[in-house]
């Protein structure tokens, strides 16, 4: 029974202390979920001690694995949506998490035949420590390159007087550049102070504001280094969806110009081989101009070992404002209308 109990609450004190250092789950999901696992730990006590140190750990670690899958398909046929998306998004942290905390119970049964308690301790947790900081420092370096935040910022031209600025809908959280965007704009393109704010100007001419800004955060790594992309929409752009090139780098920068025929133009370095993104608008008719409406964003990520990472997407989401004409004029406002030298309408 005493063996029983060791195996059991150093299975169940390895998977909390693991988890609140990897993050890979909340200190009361590790709690709970622990106890049943450490139970399974637990019930191969005797198997631990046949085996000896020299298959145990593989034993432990075996059942770990098992474990974890066996969790995963329980959570895919019976769980909610949102628990089997998070599943998905930190199975691999699960898996080494688990076999260690198995492995290092194992090796601690077997020791305890043999050996004192605290240097059968010691083992098993040096052994549980060792097979967690390598697989995780791995999965760690692997989601710094791959899986930080990647920032979307969509610039559309509105029709406007030269004088004016777009008109922004009312309550719409006002998209502002910061100081090294536009340095790294201002590289690229002709940027200047206008009366709707920094403008970014192309080479016809046109005049581009932020519409829409939105950060696309995978969740098992809400922090880390940030990948921006600037996406110029030209005027005239038919509904279609682009896939987006990013920089290479996890906190690069990179400029695309949208095409027609789902065409791209990027400038910003190296292109990630690891990270793209996909940019769905819907273009509408409203009386009589182009207005953007169904603003979509969906980032896919490849890791440097497969297919790891479920993508990161975004509803549609409302545009600070429209480019349509009809929307760019401010209320109780009359455009100016053209000269015209010809005689005057006959009214019907």
């Amino acid at each position: 029974m005493k063996t029983y109990a060791l195996t059991y609450w150093f299975t169940w004190a390895f998977l909390v202390l693991a988890a609140a250092l990897t993050g890979v789950a909340s200190l009361k999901d590790a709690f709970f979920g622990g106890l049943f696992a450490s139970l399974a730990s637990a019930l191969l006590s005797k198997a631990y001690r046949r085996a000896g140190p020299r298959y145990a750990p593989l034993l432990g670690a075996t059942a770990g694995i098992l474990w974890v899958v066996l969790m995963f398909y329980r959570i895919r046929w019976f769980g909610r949506p949102e628990s089997f998306e998070s599943a998905q998004w930190t199975l691999g942290v699960d898996i080494s998490v688990h076999a260690a905390g198995f492995a290092g119970a194992a090796l601690l049964t077997a020791l305890r035949e043999r050996h004192e308690f605290g240097r059968s301790l010691v083992g098993g947790f040096a052994l549980a420590a060792a097979m967690t900081a390598v697989p995780y420092g791995v999965i760690a370096w692997i989601d710094h390159r791959v899986a930080g935040p990647v920032e979307i910022v969509l610039l559309v031209s509105a029709e406007v007087a030269p004088d004016e600025g777009p008109v922004r809908r009312a309550g719409a959280i006002r998209a502002e550049f910061r100081p090294e965007e536009v340095a790294f704009l201002k590289e690229r393109m002709l940027v200047v102070d206008g009366p709707g704010g920094t403008e970014i100007v192309d080479e016809a001419g046109r005049r581009y504001w932020p519409l829409w800004r939105r950060r696309l955060v995978y969740p098992g790594n809400p922090g880390g280094p940030l990948r921006q992309a600037f996406v110029i929409l030209p005027p005239g752009l038919a509904a279609e969806t682009w896939e987006l090139p990013l920089p290479q780098e996890p906190d690069g920068c990179g400029l695309v110009v949208l095409g027609p025929q789902k065409a791209v133009r990027y400038s910003g370095g190296p292109v990630s081989q690891a990270v793209r993104a996909e940019l769905t608008l819907d273009v509408r008719m409203i009386d009589g101009s182009l207005a953007y409406q169904g603003l979509q964003a969906e980032v896919f990520r490849r890791s440097p070992v497969g297919d790891l990472y479920a993508p990161v997407r975004t509803l549609g989401l409302a545009a600070a404002f429209l480019a349509a004409e009809s929307d760019a004029k401010p209320a109780g406002k009359e455009r100016p209308r053209r000269p015209s030298f010809g005689p005057e309408p006959v009214a019907k």
